[in-house]
């Protein structure tokens, strides 16, 4: 089949491996749209998705359909984001925080299209037993959510495992902390614990953060602790496999990346009938 639609992502444009935004927002999908590929120059496309990479040269001399997909705020960090908009024909997003946060300075179409799971990357844990270890995944920059849970965890003697990009950087989960753990490890690594931590993220960025650690737990049959209360009630094995059923379920009907490719190809439907393409 002819590929007309390609995303060009954050992780081949910045030669980065291992790009969480990468895999979920752009891998995954292409794994269910048969039109859909990874931008290969010199092809010609109907449909370029920019996942998180601001080409502005390109994107003002491609002429068809330039879709610009957001995960983070990143015109805090000085990106070039109204003259980038300004030249697409519509805006993705990975939470509706960050849509609401766009739709403020453009009149473009703004649509939210939520971080989702392939389930067939995954198998599922078996519960049994007390508690005993705990997992916390992510960017090594983002370990300081660990320090306030630090306590609680060596209270009721629990083992922390993060699974990182590279040696976090000094925080209290340091001293806590098995290293290195390899991407290539992750499920396996995962099921060896008994449930996953995630604090809120408190930080000015972290309302615009998208739930896509706690759906990837969820779909590893991992329930997620967000607080002491959590934690307390996941030390028993039925509360915990409860937990996991409920939530494996939720993923099922609510978080499959087959639902994005859906929301995308009803975008880009609407694109072409306003724009007459």
């Amino acid at each position: 089949m002819n590929k007309t639609i390609a995303f060009l992502t954050f992780e081949r444009w910045h030669n980065k491996k291992n790009i969480g935004s990468s895999r979920i927002r752009a891998k995954w999908l292409i794994n269910y749209w048969k039109e859909a590929e990874m931008l290969e120059q010199g092809k010609e496309y109907s449909v370029v998705i920019f996942q998180k990479v601001y080409w502005k040269d390109y994107v003002k001399v491609f002429k068809g359909i330039k879709i610009l997909d957001l995960c983070d705020p990143d015109w805090y960090d000085t990106v070039p984001m109204k003259e980038i908009i300004d030249n697409c024909h519509a805006i993705t997003t990975s939470t509706e925080t960050l849509a609401e946060a766009v739709r403020q300075f453009t009149d473009k179409p703004v649509i939210c299209i939520p971080d989702r799971v392939d389930l067939e990357k995954y198998e599922q844990k078996k519960h049994k037993g007390k508690a005993k270890k705990v997992c916390w995944f992510g960017y090594s920059h983002n370990t300081k959510v660990l320090d306030v849970v630090i306590p609680t965890l060596k209270k009721y003697e629990l083992e922390l495992i993060v699974i990182s990009d590279f040696r976090p950087p000094y925080s209290k989960a340091d001293e806590n902390v098995k290293y290195p753990i390899s991407i290539k490890e992750f499920n396996e690594q995962v099921l060896k614990c008994d449930f996953m931590i995630m604090p809120e993220d408190e930080r000015p960025r972290g309302r615009f953060k998208s739930n896509n650690k706690t759906i990837i737990s969820w779909a590893m049959g991992m329930p997620v602790a967000k607080n002491g209360k959590d934690l307390i009630r996941f030390l028993d094995e039925n509360e915990r496999q409860k937990e996991a059923d409920k939530r494996l379920k939720e993923v099922k009907e609510r978080w499959d990346v087959k639902s994005s490719v859906l929301a995308y190809k009803k975008l880009i439907d609407d694109i072409k009938k306003e724009k007459n393409i």
